[in-house]
């Protein structure tokens, strides 16, 4: 099955669209960090003792 130029180009424009949209949180969450200063994978959590 052949593409018409005009369904190829949508396609491929839709396809971008969706791919910014998908990564422009996480870009945004690495600039946050950036600017911030902050590096939350560097950061050792406090563990909880259950007691007994």
């Amino acid at each position: 099955m052949k593409l018409d130029k005009v369904t190829r180009n949508k396609i491929t424009r839709d396809a971008l669209i969706s791919i910014f949209l998908f990564a422009l949180p996480v870009l945004l969450m690495l600039l946050s960090f950036k600017i911030s200063g902050q590096r939350p994978w560097q950061q050792q959590t406090a563990t909880t003792k259950v007691s007994r």
